[in-house]
């Protein structure tokens, strides 16, 4: 069976996207290895069974010297290993796997690309990005690409030559545990808005993620804020991480203060958050294909995203929910205000919702469409050598 070798920047993406992947190619017979960061997270990775963990110290921000040594660990590691296939993300890792890959004529270089960074970027920043996502991908024998709008905007670019990238299936980097991702029963819902302080006639707007100035959460305050004065039922719950911004942390303390909305910081299982909420917001800016939208669809909950590149494909606009501009605060009020006085619409939107996420981003589907196409590439690769 093939040598695979899988590399990530930092380890919390492996631990959030991969893990399942991994172990069902080593469960296949592969032998697989995996190279990350050392950095926090790293001794998680420790009990996947069947995979060996490599560690090489790489930063995220361009940083020349420490970014040469990272290309030596990685060829020193190619040598040692030999793969057969090598499959990198995340743009460091990405970069520095596949240009080391390609110097030592891995038969399968695949780069799998989970968002555009330039799009959150701009001048020099975005040049050196855009330069070096060009360079990975022209190191790579295969593209892989989370969503269908991804896909096109890195042909819009120039950066990804048409016929080399691929979607697979719908598109998702990981799909979505629909039997543990679902509707809660009466007594669930009432528990998980007990334990946020809601009550049963509250209408409430939530969020799952980092609360950071690029998933638009400034423009989602704004918006429920407008559409709490029209509407006094309207309460907001922001779940997740707070990012090192200050205006926006004033933001946050000024919603904890007040009686209609919170932020109540990380939870280590968003479920409960999903359970309590009636609608879904992601006004993010850019993304790859983004988890949150469809572990809420799953839930039975209409989502409101952006037409930003990736947002636009985690739901059918009009069927399982809206979307609006991105940076668009009056847009993203609408939208709420149209389904808050709607809930017969609203209701029709999740149950379609959790219809779509069953039928096309099932977790166990979204691996195994995965793992059967890095096996036709291999099997391609063979055939090609022979």
């Amino acid at each position: 069976m093939p040598r695979v070798l899988f590399g990530v920047t930092v380890p919390v993406t492996a631990q959030s996207f991969l893990r399942d992947q991994l172990t069902d190619l080593a469960g296949l017979g592969w032998d697989v290895h995996l190279v990350t960061s050392p950095d926090d997270g790293y001794d998680l990775l420790a009990d996947l069974p069947g995979v060996t963990v490599h560690a090489i110290p790489m930063r995220r921000p361009p940083a020349p010297l420490h970014d040469a040594r990272s290309l030596v660990a990685w060829r020193r590691l190619m040598r040692d290993l030999e793969p057969d296939v090598v499959v990198a993300s995340t743009p460091k890792a990405g970069l520095l796997g596949m240009v080391a890959a390609r110097r030592a004529r891995v038969p399968v270089r695949l780069y799998h690309i989970r968002g555009l960074r330039a799009e959150g970027l701009s001048g020099l920043a975005a040049r050196i990005s855009l330069a070096s996502e060009r360079l990975a991908i022209a190191c790579s024998t295969d593209v892989l690409c989370d969503s269908l709008s991804l896909q096109s905007a890195l042909i819009q670019l120039g950066l990804l030559p048409s016929g080399k990238g691929v979607v697979l299936g719908a598109g998702s980097c990981c799909g979505v545990d629909t039997s543990r991702f679902r509707p809660p029963s009466p007594s669930e819902r009432q528990q998980a808005r007990e334990s946020f302080g809601l009550g049963e006639g509250d209408l409430v707007v939530g969020f799952v993620g980092r609360l950071a100035v690029d998933k638009g959460i400034p423009e989602l305050i704004e918006a429920a804020e407008s559409a709490h004065r029209a509407n006094p039922r309207l309460r907001l719950v922001l779940v997740g991480p707070m990012e090192d911004s200050a205006a926006l942390g004033r933001d946050i303390e000024r919603l904890n203060a007040s009686d209609w909305a919170a932020a109540p910081g990380s939870f280590p299982d968003p479920l409960p958050a999903y359970w309590a909420f009636d609608l879904f917001c992601l006004p993010s800016h850019r993304e790859g294909f983004p988890i949150s939208p469809l572990e809420a669809q799953a839930c039975g909950l209409p989502v409101i995203t952006t037409t930003a590149t990736g947002c636009i494909d985690s739901i059918s606009p009009g069927d399982t929910g809206l979307a609006v501009s991105p940076g668009s605060a009056d847009e993203l009020r609408v939208a709420i205000q149209a389904l808050a006085a709607d809930p017969a619409r609203a209701h029709r939107m999740g149950v379609a919702a959790r219809e779509r996420v069953i039928h096309e981003y099932d977790q166990v589907e979204v691996r195994q469409r995965f793992v059967g196409y890095l096996a036709g590439l291999w099997a391609g690769a063979k055939a090609r050598a022979a």
